[in-house]
């Protein structure tokens, strides 16, 4: 596996017109036609297709960093998917912020993507719960110990993924900084995380808010130069596998992944993918 800080340095490279780009792999021999489980009104018949961001780590990335197969836990699951469907797997590579739009003009049969199951996401789609979620901020070593609430963060020069739900509670940590009598946060945003770090490594940022499961990531892979300050926040939602409004294969998306989850292959995949197995909420 790819250093999270080298795959940050070649996150350049893996720019290069993502967005449009499809990527697709073989779930494995049982990959044909369908069998009984298999839905009806997938967007490809004998194929189930996905739309994802892979530079999001562990959830879903480049093996080499900038291209060739997407791995991870999120890209594991739809594999995983695939075969209790008996179909072939397609991932429709986008942009983090085409990733909705990309469901909603048919692009993909759902998104399987690191996506929490926010409000305003729920009311133009469909989502089943799979993983516990919530934002985490990171800093240098010698600045986490120092971020003990949100409060901490008010003035402060912070980052986050554009259109992500973490630059949604930045911006409306403003009005709670306000009323403490403190500036709002000076938040930038990214549309890869990948240069989120790197704002922080270089100064750029004195704090990433990013969500629990990828900060862990990105902190292992800066080892000395990255910390997480675990007391700010407190996990508040869960990642959801999304699917059309009021679509047909909401029940059955469902359906599956209780089923892959009572037989134990997202716990393996979770272990797999340096996961703890105890986050996912699959109802």
């Amino acid at each position: 596996m790819k250093t999270f800080l080298k795959f940050a340095a070649i996150a350049s490279l893996g720019a290069l017109a993502l967005a449009g780009c499809s990527a697709g792999g073989s779930s494995g021999d049982n990959a044909a036609h369908g069998n009984s489980k298999t839905p009806k009104d997938l967007v490809n018949a004998g194929q189930v297709t996905l739309c994802i961001d892979p530079e999001y780590p562990p959830l879903e990335y480049y093996a080499n960093g900038s291209g060739g197969d997407i791995i991870g836990f999120d890209a594991d699951a739809g594999r995983a998917l695939a075969d209790y469907w008996g179909v072939k797997v397609k991932y429709e590579v986008t942009s983090f912020d085409g990733l909705m739009p990309g469901l909603q003009s048919g692009r993909c049969d759902m998104i399987l993507g690191g996506l929490y199951t926010s409000p305003a996401r729920l009311q133009v789609a469909d989502a089943a719960p799979i993983m516990n979620a919530g934002p985490a901020a990171i800093a240098a070593p010698a600045l986490a110990p120092d971020l003990k609430t949100k409060l901490d963060l008010c003035g402060r020069k912070v980052v986050a993924q554009a259109a992500s739900s973490n630059a949604a509670s930045v911006k409306a940590l403003g009005a709670e900084c306000a009323k403490a009598g403190k500036a709002a946060p000076i938040l930038s945003e990214y549309p890869k995380t990948s240069d989120t770090v790197l704002a922080v490594l270089n100064g750029k940022a004195d704090v990433l808010v990013e969500t629990n499961v990828a900060a862990a990531y990105m902190v292992a892979q800066n080892k000395g130069r990255l910390a997480v300050a675990s007391q700010v926040f407190d996990p508040n939602t869960t990642f959801g596998v999304f699917s059309k409004k009021g679509g047909p294969l909401t029940p059955a998306i469902a359906t599956a992944f209780k089923a892959l989850h009572a037989d134990g292959t997202l716990g393996k995949i979770a272990s797999k993918n340096n996961l703890d197995p105890a986050i996912l909420d699959v109802r």
